[in-house]
């Protein structure tokens, strides 16, 4: 067996060597990852800030794209409220919402006039003006225009010709990435 003698040296830091690296060499570490911790914070509000700058917004509605979806739907109101009564023809201007309830239901406008044996004839629509433009709400976009019309409610025995002028506000929505009547009413 080897005895250690005094005269060898222990292995491991002194007292003093480690006292030395407690005094400087804690600090010292704190300031390393103090300064690492500051670094990643600011790369992450770097790559925070540079994500919301590539963020493409919502497409907006413009007014004549408001105009042209509130035109095509007039388009073929005489297809949908006269034989054969055909409420799909509003699919490329009416979206999936409360309007396109309204044409399909059971008891909706279309089943009145085809049950009533009864239809519209449309003479002439127009918007004399444009009340009111709300692009920015993204969801929802709305429109307030006057609208002049005029049309004719026919039956058996009926002819019932109607002049119109009132405001009206049409509220759209993306959908199938084109702009569609959500609803309108009467304002």
């Amino acid at each position: 067996m080897n005895r250690v003698s005094g005269n060898q040296k222990r292995r491991g830091f002194s007292n003093q060597t480690a006292l030395f690296l407690i005094a400087f060499g804690y600090p010292l570490g704190l300031v390393v990852l103090a300064s690492i911790y500051t670094e990643v914070s600011q790369n992450t509000a770097r790559l925070s800030t540079s994500s919301q700058l590539t963020v493409v917004p919502k497409e907006q509605i413009t007014e004549q794209t408001a105009k042209s979806v509130i035109e095509e739907w007039w388009g073929v109101r005489s297809r949908i409220f006269a034989s054969p009564y055909d409420a799909s023809a509003a699919s490329e201007s009416v979206a999936a919402g409360p309007l396109w309830t309204d044409l399909n239901k059971v008891d909706g406008p279309v089943a009145w006039l085809k049950n009533n044996n009864q239809s519209y004839t449309y003479q002439s629509t127009a918007i004399e003006r444009v009340v009111s433009f709300d692009p920015r709400q993204a969801d929802n976009p709305s429109i307030i225009v006057t609208v002049n019309s005029q049309d004719t409610l026919n039956g058996p025995g009926m002819h019932r010709p109607s002049s119109n002028k009132g405001n009206f506000k049409y509220i759209f929505v993306k959908e199938g990435g084109r702009w569609k009547i959500w609803n309108y009413e009467k304002v």
